[in-house]
């Protein structure tokens, strides 16, 4: 102790004397680019000398946020050259990534960065995407993704700091825009970055020559760590940031001693730091009594030393917060974020599997985290907890592990770790694992096409783990032009968030707890940079109680997708290793599943009938349908949310006429009454109704006959006047594709696209729709009809919409049939010179001579006034 006290204490000295040296260089920092001057070279300003060459058109721009910033044009870009980047200085556990970017809106994803390794695994993914959202992502070996961040929305023109940070031991992965959290994922088990730049480096195209950045960028910084939020403001705004920052120990850290020195960098005008320490959030947060450790001019504190805070020293098994308020020479007081750290219990922790896990294979190997300080630990292990929590004598080992042997399937076993160091012997608590049974398993409904239409066989699948290769799964199916959808049941052992890993080649869709969690059903085909020839790993992390969930997942396959058909879906959390999820997790879908509208939905039409999918053994159904979450949960056939009874292939109600802006909560119960595991109690499912009526949200039509959109929206195909067509002409369906559009979507899954031409024969060019039944577009008090349209760059015209033959033409920018975004367009009522209450006929059309191009319509609506 006396040592320890020494050495702190001269820690302490030396920092008092050095002050603000502390900020004054990141070790971590890799590469900073200020691009204030750009020429053949961008120089390096960490130190590193990691400068950069200049391929193409990147050029200086003096209207940077910082001074200069770096015009890329034309596909330009820096070259790092990664075949030589130092390997010691490529970030592997922990890297954070940042700059100013301000792109132009060109219909293409902007690459900030990209590096690959030799084996043509793309890494670092930054980028600002051509649907108007961020992205950040980071790949291990085999293009096996580390993490997957899609999110945000993108304001193209204006200048927006990008930070994306990712640490391997906490498993974090953070997106930042403006210095504020847009997406935060904590993975279950963090994994490294390959640390090969061979096949390039570059900043500003990716290595496949594609996605190239175009606009200017402003202080590029690459660092070997997970900066803070604090931090990566100060990166963010430059110099003079006010608040503390760089804490040490680092944010979250585990800390192995009962003595503490807290180290931190200064704000730029601090002359002092108030201190804050204490074992609750909420106390150092507000800075309560007894948390406040005193003003202090050095930026160093000690703890859990005789004289200091905390003199009997940390409590082993307690989690501490700290809090550092910079103080100016005026007084002017720049409060900190809280930090906290752990010190670890003295007895054994964090066992692996976690207490309570499931489905363990049965040559499982235990393992846990030291108590502090312990240097011996007796292991106490049999299938009785009375025994195991009695035990004692067993012979100590030095190990961290243990193997108890091959084990029983579908057994339930007990542990206990005692431990033996400087406090003495620690005995352990009991935990539990049970081991995989042999039963379990999915539906798998298989169709021959791409669009799980054609039904030919149902079996049941222990796990979704195949790799059929050019084969296919079965002959009735055959090895080319399928979809499969797999329902079931999962057990879900533990609440806790759990990450989903669907690794295919092809396209998917996957359902967790109602929930639609990832759609890549149109990535294959459809785009030609899916075309890989390999599997592509997916990534979602959503948390679940303890339990029985739903889980659905859709696959569709063509051997034009390149390379053969591989299915495989794992999962993992923090308690539960990376794994395919084991046949022990599933069984058979009992329950109703697959509801419609899909559970949380929102923007419902208020005259909506409810599906849903028959459970399994299901003879009839029993609905239950409200405006009270708890009373639809609760209910039973006495309840006033008693609904009544449905048949087996009546798989709907209709609840009347609904209520705008309402949520309704609703169940179904499958009844059979020779089963006498009957009846098998739903999931309580929500949506809300809309507070607006839906004319048209293009979500109805499909590729069959009578719904093709052009059934309903007559154009010009056969009018020579008419320069206007409704939907895809000649859809690839091999590639997924439809008449509709399904990825420019202002809202929902579908929009109308709209080609116009009048440079021949046609005049004008317009689509129509005929309401059979005439509309009141005054009921509920509506006064605004609202369309949303998204343009091309090429398009020209005037567009307009008549009702009941009355045209309106657009009175926004004319440009704006052009931006590569949405627009609304509102048009009041009151100022046509029709019926409103005899609504017949709504047409949108483009006017102009030689007019031509593209444009997509989206969630024609009818809103009240604002109150």
């Amino acid at each position: 102790m006396r040592g320890e006290m020494i050495c702190l204490l001269s820690c302490v000295l030396v920092l008092a004397l050095a002050g603000s040296a502390l900020a004054a260089d990141d070790a971590s920092l890799v590469i900073r680019y200020s691009f204030d001057d750009v020429g053949k070279i961008v120089t390096d300003q960490s130190g590193n000398a990691h400068h950069g060459t200049v391929q193409g058109r990147v050029t200086a721009d003096p209207a940077g946020v910082h001074n200069g910033a770096a015009s890329f044009t034309d596909a330009g870009f820096v070259d790092l050259d990664g075949g030589n980047f130092p390997l010691e200085d490529i970030p592997t556990s922990a890297i954070t990534l940042a700059a100013w970017v301000k792109c132009e809106d060109t219909g293409d994803h902007h690459a900030i960065f990209d590096a690959r390794t030799n084996a043509g695994s793309w890494l670092v993914h930054p980028e600002l995407r051509a649907d108007g959202q961020f992205r950040w992502a980071l790949r291990a070996s085999g293009m096996s993704p580390i993490f997957d961040i899609q999110a945000g929305s993108v304001t193209w023109g204006q200048w927006l700091h990008y930070a994306g940070t990712y640490d391997k031991e906490s498993g974090r992965a953070v997106l930042y825009v403006n210095g504020e959290v847009v997406s935060q994922l904590d993975l279950p088990t963090g994994r490294e970055i390959p640390g090969d730049w061979r096949d390039g480096a570059r900043v500003g195209l990716s290595i496949g020559n594609a996605r190239p950045f175009t606009g200017l960028m402003d202080e590029f910084h690459l660092f070997k760590r997970a900066l803070s939020q604090s931090e990566l403001k100060q990166v963010m705004h430059g110099e003079g940031w006010p608040h503390a920052f760089g804490p040490s120990p680092a944010d979250g850290a585990t800390h192995q001693r009962t003595s503490v020195r807290l180290d931190w960098s200064a704000g730029e005008s601090a002359v002092s730091h108030d201190v804050y320490l204490g074992e609750s959030f909420d106390d150092v947060n507000g800075g309560a009594e007894g948390t406040f450790g005193g003003n202090q001019t050095s930026t160093s504190f000690v703890a859990g030393l005789s004289g200091f805070a905390y003199p009997q020293g940390l409590v082993p098994g307690t989690t501490y917060y700290w809090r550092i308020d910079e103080i100016e020479a005026s007084g002017t007081t720049h409060a900190g974020d809280v930090w906290s750290f752990r010190v670890p219990p003295t007895t054994a922790h964090d066992p692996a599997p976690a207490d309570g896990a499931k489905f363990l294979e049965t040559d499982v190997e235990l393992g846990w985290t030291a108590g502090l300080n312990s240097k011996l630990h007796t292991v106490y292990f049999g299938d009785n907890f009375d025994e195991v929590n009695n035990a004692s004598g067993e012979r100590m080992q030095p190990n961290t592990t243990y193997d108890p042997g091959l084990l029983e399937s579908d057994k339930t076993y007990y542990w206990r770790i005692d431990e033996f160091g400087a406090a003495g012997l620690q005995m352990g608590q009991v935990w539990s694992f049970k081991t995989a049974g042999t039963g379990g398993g999915l539906r798998g409904d298989y169709y021959t096409g791409v669009d799980l239409q054609d039904h030919v066989l149902s079996r049941t699948d222990p796990q979704i783990n195949f790799n059929w290769g050019l084969s296919g799964p079965d002959q009735e199916v055959g090895d080319d032009n399928y979809s499969i959808r797999w329902t079931g049941d999962l057990d879900v052992p533990i609440s806790e968030t759990y990450s989903f890993y669907p690794k295919v080649q092809g396209g998917m869709r996957l359902w967790v707890d109602d929930q639609l969690i990832i759609d890549k059903w149109q990535d294959r085909g459809i785009d030609e940079r899916w075309q890989d020839h390999f599997p592509v790993e997916h990534h979602k992390a959503v948390y679940l109680e303890e339990g029985t969930r739903s889980i659905v997942m859709e696959f569709a396959y063509r051997q034009s997708f390149g390379g053969g058909a591989v299915v495989v879906l794992f999962w993992g959390s923090p308690s539960m290793p990376r794994q395919i999820i084991p046949q022990a997790a599933f069984s058979l879908p009992v329950r109703a599943n697959r509801p419609s509208p899909s559970n949380g939905a929102a923007d419902i039409r208020q005259t909506t009938t409810v599906d849903w999918s028959p459970g399994q053994d299901a003879a009839s159904h029993q609905v239950y349908f409200g405006v009270d979450e708890e009373a639809v949960r609760n209910a039973t056939t006495g309840s006033p949310e008693y609904r009544g009874s449905k048949t087996l292939g009546s798989e709907s109600y209709d609840p009347g006429l609904l209520e705008w802006d309402t949520t309704y909560y609703w169940r179904v119960d499958e009844i059979n009454d020779l089963n006498p595991e009957s009846p098998w109690t739903g999931s309580v499912w929500s949506f809300t109704a809309a507070d607006f009526l839906i004319v048209d949200d293009f979500e109805d039509y499909n590729d069959y006959p009578p719904d093709e959109i052009y059934s309903t929206w007559a154009d010009g195909y056969l009018d020579t006047t008419n320069g206007a067509t409704v939907g895809y002409l000649l859809p690839n369906w091999a590639a997924g594709e439809h008449y509709v559009e399904t990825n420019i979507v202002h809202g929902g899954y579908q929009s109308m696209p709209l080609f116009y031409d009048n440079t021949s024969t046609a005049t004008y060019s317009e689509a129509e729709r005929a309401f059979a039944v005439a509309q009141d577009w005054t009921q509920d008090g509506v006064e605004t009809l609202v369309l949303h349209f998204h343009g091309a760059a090429e398009n020209t015209g005037q567009l307009y919409v008549k009702i009941n033959g009355s045209k309106v033409s657009y009175d926004g920018n004319a440009d704006d049939i052009q931006q590569r975004r949405w627009t609304k367009w509102s048009i009041a009522l009151a100022s046509l010179p029709v019926n409103p209450q005899n609504i017949t006929t709504l047409s949108i059309g483009i006017d102009g001579a030689g007019a031509r191009g593209t444009l997509y319509f989206d969630d024609i609506r009818l809103y009240r006034p604002v109150p």
